[in-house]
């Protein structure tokens, strides 16, 4: 049968001495004849024999029996059996329902926490952009009023700058005529 594996070697005959194997079944070397069903077991192996090539096809056959046979054994179940099943799953689903809702109740308290946390978060996030913006405002305030001192710095220092320069030509002016 090429689509047999190969099965472990054969366990020694010496270790089960009473079964008949096809070999010795012609023989009747190392035994007697004293017990009277032993004919008949030997018969009955032969006729085992005989069904050897319908093996494989038997075996094949048994998972679809078991599926075609399996509604039918169910429906073979006692009422009893099935009012204690059914009432066991009445419980159990009694069980599973409570501990669903309890499941539930705790998942729905966590999403409200979690929900509220977010709209503090959100609530702070506003502030800290209101803070931001303000602070940029203010920061951008900052930079027109030093470049407007900037501006003033150095207008100043220009007309100090003529000034200076005006009072050092007078002085040369008055230094001049005093010493004509």
């Amino acid at each position: 049968m090429p689509d047999q594996k190969p099965t472990a070697p054969p366990e020694p005959l010496e270790r089960f001495p009473n079964v008949d194997r096809p070999r010795d079944l012609g023989s009747d070397k190392g035994k007697t004849r004293s017990d009277p069903a032993e004919p008949r077991e030997k018969s009955i192996w032969k006729l085992l024999l005989q069904f050897r090539p319908f093996l494989p096809h038997l075996a094949r056959l048994v998972p679809m029996l078991e599926f075609a046979v399996g509604p039918l054994q169910s429906a073979g179940v006692s009422s009893d059996i099935r009012k204690a099943v059914a009432g066991s799953m009445a419980d159990s689903i009694a069980k599973l329902q409570q501990s669903i809702q309890r499941d539930l109740t705790t998942v729905t308290t966590a999403l409200d926490q979690q929900s509220d946390q977010l709209k503090r978060l959100e609530d702070q996030l506003t502030g800290l952009q209101q803070a931001s913006d303000k602070f940029a405002a203010s920061q951008a305030d900052i930079a027109r009023e030093l470049d407007r001192l900037g501006k003033l710095a150095r207008l100043s220092a220009a007309g100090l700058g003529i000034l200076l320069l005006a009072v050092i030509v007078m002085t040369g002016i008055l230094v001049a005529r005093l010493s004509h």
